[in-house]
């Protein structure tokens, strides 16, 4: 399937609806773009992750405060999981 879009000011573009529509994708996605070993560009599609992805992944002791666990990612800091 090849589908074509416009680059627009800021260099922005749009994805094709029926791209959209075959591949699922939504508002909680990522472009990762790439130029391959042939000078051809791909594009792939993955899912944000969030807070709400995350827990219940970590179980340790040091992390029983879900609230003080969340602040911390969204701050950046870095969290210890051992």
């Amino acid at each position: 399937m090849v589908e074509t879009s416009n680059l627009y000011k800021g260099f922005q573009t749009v994805v094709p609806s029926k791209i959209r529509k075959e591949l699922n994708l939504d508002l909680n996605h990522i472009l990762e773009w790439n130029i391959n070993e042939k000078g051809k560009v791909e594009v792939e599609f993955r899912k944000k992750t969030n807070f709400m992805d995350l827990n219940g992944l970590i179980s340790s002791k040091n992390h029983k405060d879900s609230v003080k666990l969340q602040r911390k990612i969204r701050s950046g800091e870095e969290i210890d999981i051992s």
